[in-house]
């Protein structure tokens, strides 16, 4: 019998269909499996990466999930300049944007996100986790280019540079396209399956023509580091991909070279399976800000089993349509694994 990890990753790379893997993204929920306060994992500009191990762990044993971010996560960038707050029992957010000033970007090398305390302690949760946990995959979670180019700059600034200075807007994503590769070999060197990349602002929806043109190339970029050092991608924008008039978006996406796409809430998951059959596999799935943050628990496993259904005979792996943060309903969480694993045993699992 596979382990967890291999199953995960057998079908992540589309050797596997009968299967279905669960992934929830869980980047600050764990918090409340424990429970953990936010200000408790982040404190005094330090990083508890062994009670955040022991938050990812306790809500992977409560989902019995097959794979997990590895550290309790935020998408701060306090290593240039920025300022994250971390709310006593909230989820964590960026307040300071570090490049609103442009000058502070010359003061600054994409290198240095690795000397964040955020970046080191997230790091060793990872380690941690991949220590008590081996049999379970580990996704790196990185920002996709203008997602993280949004947050150095703040996302309405950026939008302005792109209309009214786009060499200025380039600059910015140069500059985080090169902090990303940075953060993702460092976190994920010898600990990490696989590479994902959440991507809520490169989205079609938002950007419109940059996606194309900036989101695109950076991701393939991305994808091409990663790739040479053995691990698998998912690329998860945000917007609807499943139109006729996204086919190119959704095309431009795989032909990147990810091993798999996530669809985010408001897909047709059957138009995007159609497109991806044979080229990478699919994720996503229930809709987080409706029915998982509703339920009730009728509604959860009905939609869970249909998007099964659904993808029956694709390489799937089940997902929410976005990440899961503190404040979502354990309970409802719960019944979409359990879901899952009753689909799984009955699969012969």
């Amino acid at each position: 019998m596979m382990t967890s990890k291999e199953l995960f990753l057998t079908t992540l790379r589309q050797e596997q269909t009968e299967y279905v893997p669960f992934f929830p993204r869980d980047l600050t929920l764990g918090m409340d499996a424990v429970p953990a306060r936010t200000d408790e994992v982040f404190h005094d500009d330090g990083y508890d990466a062994e009670l955040s191990a022991r938050c990812v762990l306790a809500l992977q044993d409560l989902l019995n999930s097959d794979c997990n971010v590895g550290c309790i996560f935020t998408y701060g960038l306090e290593a240039f300049g920025g300022l994250t707050k971390f709310p006593e029992n909230g989820i964590p957010y960026v307040s300071g944007y570090c490049f609103e000033d442009l000058e502070n970007m010359d003061r600054y090398e994409p290198s240095q996100i690795l000397d964040g305390y955020l970046y080191k302690g997230m790091r060793r949760s990872c380690e941690i986790v991949h220590e008590k946990r081996p049999e379970s995959a580990i996704a790196i979670n990185v920002p996709g280019p203008m997602t993280m180019a949004g947050f150095a700059r703040g996302l309405e600034t950026l939008m302005m540079d792109l209309a009214l200075n786009p060499e200025l807007a380039d600059r910015i994503l140069r500059f985080s396209i090169d902090a990303i590769r940075y953060e993702m070999l460092g976190m994920a060197e010898d600990v990490a399956d696989c590479v994902f990349f959440a991507s809520a602002s490169d989205n079609p929806d938002m950007i419109g023509d940059d996606f194309m043109e900036r989101s695109i190339p950076g991701i393939e970029e991305l994808v091409r580091y990663a790739h040479k050092e053995g691990l698998p991608t998912i690329f998860h924008p945000h917007g609807v991909f499943s139109t006729d008039d996204r086919s190119d978006a959704l095309e431009s996406s795989i032909a990147t070279g990810i091993n798999g796409f996530q669809f985010s809430e408001g897909n047709d998951a059957s138009a995007i399976a159609d497109k991806c059959r044979g080229r990478c596999s699919v994720l996503g799935g229930v809709d987080a800000y409706s029915t998982l943050l509703l339920g009730p628990d009728k509604r959860i496993v009905r939609d869970t089993n249909r998007f099964i259904d659904i993808m029956k005979d694709e390489p799937y792996i089940m997902m929410c349509s976005c990440s899961v943060n503190r404040g979502l309903s354990l309970n409802n969480l719960k019944v979409m694994a359990d879901t899952i694993a009753d689909h799984n045993k009955n699969a012969g699992f």
